[in-house]
């Protein structure tokens, strides 16, 4: 530990950074415009990035980027943890204990009202009981098939045996994911090329639902989807004649098959008939893009989730955490640990 040095990120450490990032993350692609999206082009605040170097080469790093929140009535800039890595040959040093306290200390020196974050099973127990984080609770994963044999090419290499299995298997699948729609013709779907002044006055008549979350405005909104530099993400607004009735983000990969992922999905009054009708149109759209299977994240107590069981959207998993902290000590720690107070979608995962 005496020959590794701690800091904040300097200007210039950004192809270390990244170099680090592919070796500990070697499946998830990113580059540097990617990388410039995520710390530099955040208009809310400049991010915490913490450090660590052996011989000048970064060999850790804990980093936070800013976004705007609101906790009742009170609205100010949380940082979410994300990048959490340690160079494997370093592992074991406590250099992740140090970084994260050194991100705290900054976050109480900006006076940080929240931080919160979505860790891994290796990190959870440090950032609970070695750091203080609060667990506030777990995220539910739902999931539909569409395309069997085409979602069976991740787990079998054999072209024909995926086929013969989804041929087989899909009238039975097609039993356990079977839904109603819900169709009507009032309304339509159409494309957002960019949040405005019209989507925020939507927005803001849904946001006190729930005390702490995200603040979905249109500066969020379109940095976090229409300006990121992959250009993968969609976003449709519900429309009733010319009034937002709801919205949605979603995004179409291609791993060893389409996964398609709804991010934010939320419509007026958080109404389940309307959001039916927005999800059944949702999924003709997925299927039209051939997506083989689609999933999204939820809060239990998420009012969509019962609409999402109707049209055949099942538990797939329920152990990915939630976990918070206030650096600056202005948020009680009863009322972050509970999660009936949140309000979290896919989208605040920062890889959806």
């Amino acid at each position: 530990m005496e020959e590794i040095e701690f800091g904040l990120y300097k200007k210039g450490e950004e192809e270390q950074i990244l170099s680090l990032f592919h070796s500990v993350f070697p499946k998830i692609p990113r580059n540097f415009s990617e990388w410039q999206w995520e710390y530099e082009r955040g208009p809310f605040a400049p991010p915490i990035i913490a450090l660590a170097h052996h011989e000048h080469r970064v060999i850790g790093q804990e980093a936070l980027f800013f976004v705007p929140m609101k906790c009742g009535s009170r609205e100010f800039l949380g940082a979410q943890s994300v990048d959490t890595m340690t160079d494997l040959k370093f592992r074991g040093k406590g250099i992740f204990k140090k970084l994260a306290f050194l991100t705290l200390e900054e976050g109480e020196r900006r006076k940080a009202p929240l931080f919160y974050g979505f860790p891994n099973r290796n990190s959870y127990e440090a950032y609970v009981k070695k750091l203080g984080w609060q667990d506030v609770g777990r995220i539910h994963r739902y999931i539909k098939v569409l395309d069997l044999s085409s979602a069976l090419k991740a787990r079998l290499k054999n072209p024909l045996l995926c086929s013969i299995l989804g041929k087989t298997a899909t009238p039975l699948l097609g039993l356990y994911f079977w839904g109603t729609g819900k169709k009507d013709q009032r309304f339509r779907l159409e494309k957002v090329e960019r949040f405005d002044s019209t989507y925020d006055n939507f927005w803001k008549s849904l946001r006190d639902r729930f005390p702490i979350m995200v603040d979905r405005t249109s500066q969020y909104m379109n940095w976090r989807y229409l300006e990121h530099p992959s250009g993968e993400y969609q976003a449709y607004f519900l429309k009733q004649e010319a009034r937002i009735a709801g919205v949605a983000v979603i995004r179409l990969v291609q791993l060893q098959y389409p996964l398609g992922s709804i991010g934010e999905f939320f419509v007026e009054g958080w109404n389940e008939a309307t959001a039916r009708v927005f999800l059944t149109m949702l999924l003709e759209l997925f299927k039209f893009q051939k997506a083989a299977i689609v999933a999204s994240w939820f809060v239990p107590h998420s009012p969509y989730i019962s609409a999402f069981k109707k049209l055949g959207f099942r538990l797939r998993s329920k152990h990915q955490s939630v976990i918070a902290i206030s650096p600056d000590g202005s948020l009680e720690k009863s009322e972050l640990s509970r999660f009936d107070n949140w309000y979290i979608t896919s989208g605040d995962y920062d890889m959806f």
